[in-house]
């Protein structure tokens, strides 16, 4: 949801009715447990090829 909503920490929050903290909290993880950092575009986009190329489950929601 991060990604789809262009790494807007309110409109995430928004979207999936949580606090910007528990956003910014649970973007963190995912920077840990990847290696990459969601603030540079590059890691982005890599990200998001990655997300396009699982099979049998939908990249954006």
């Amino acid at each position: 949801m991060f990604l789809a909503c262009d790494g807007s920490w309110s409109r995430t929050a928004e979207a999936l009715h949580l606090h910007v903290n528990t956003v910014h909290y649970r973007v963190q993880r995912v920077e840990h447990f990847t290696g990459r950092d969601l603030s540079s575009l590059y890691d982005r986009l890599d990200l998001r090829a990655a997300l396009l190329c699982r099979p049998g489950r939908p990249a954006r929601p």
